[in-house]
């Protein structure tokens, strides 16, 4: 485990109320249709239990360089940015203290043990604190670091068993999921990167209208799930 860094001073705060239906964000950098629909965000669940603009710490575990109010700690393996601490969520330092809430946005699946960092949670979460999880179901693996897993609803209960359960549901719906996966096909169709490109624009414009769609049961199918939950007080 990496030793953690010093606290930074600078920093970029990102909050404010969460939206009712949270904006679109593209596929990619240079993707022009938005196929990636959030109808459930950290910034919505910040809003939903009032804890921005409060006293309450905030601990962002994976955070890269997103930080969530001005209370808020960001906790990373890579030294980037608005990182306050360098160090693996596996094994968070007694020294970061306890907090309020934790927000783990899109993470646990490249983790070793997503179980023993769920333990960690618990252990720096304070009694009555509550924990957001934001985790992929159905997704196409992403390259930037180990891709290891991904998490069905039953499996999230499983490895948050310990904290008591509030909401669980799809954050990512159906119809966005299928819509970035066949893009993502069309991507790696061929060996022709010229032929994938082309192919993959037609792709975004033919499943655009797919994203809001949401399927008869989310829990199949839909692209990721959020969990909020509570630690015992």
């Amino acid at each position: 485990m990496l030793e953690p860094c010093e606290v930074k001073v600078s920093c970029t705060v990102l909050g404010g109320k969460g939206a009712e239906r949270p904006p679109t964000y593209p596929i990619t950098g240079d993707e022009p249709m938005q196929l990636l629909v959030k109808y459930y965000s950290a910034e919505n669940f910040l809003h939903d239990y009032h804890l921005l603009g409060t006293n309450k710490r905030i601990l962002n575990a994976g955070s890269s360089s997103v930080r969530y109010g001005e209370n808020c700690v960001n906790v990373d393996i890579q030294n980037k940015v608005n990182v306050d601490f360098v160090c693996d969520i596996h094994d968070l330092p007694d020294s970061l203290g306890e907090f309020d809430a934790i927000i783990c946005n899109a993470v646990l699946q490249y983790c070793r043990s997503p179980e023993t960092v769920a333990k960690q949670f618990h252990r720096i979460l304070k009694p009555g604190g509550y924990l957001f999880i934001d985790a992929p179901w159905v997704q196409p693996f992403c390259p930037d670091t180990p891709d290891r897993f991904r998490f069905s609803q039953e499996a999230l209960r499983q490895i948050f068993s310990d904290f008591q359960i509030i909401k669980i549901g799809p954050s990512i719906p159906s119809g966005s999921a299928f819509a970035m996966l066949g893009v993502h096909i069309a991507q790696n169709l061929t060996h022709n990167k010229f032929f994938n490109y082309g192919l993959s624009k037609i792709a975004s414009i033919t499943l655009y209208p797919f994203r809001y769609i949401a399927t008869a049961d989310e829990s199949q199918t839909a692209g990721a799930f959020y969990l909020i939950c509570q630690k015992n007080a």
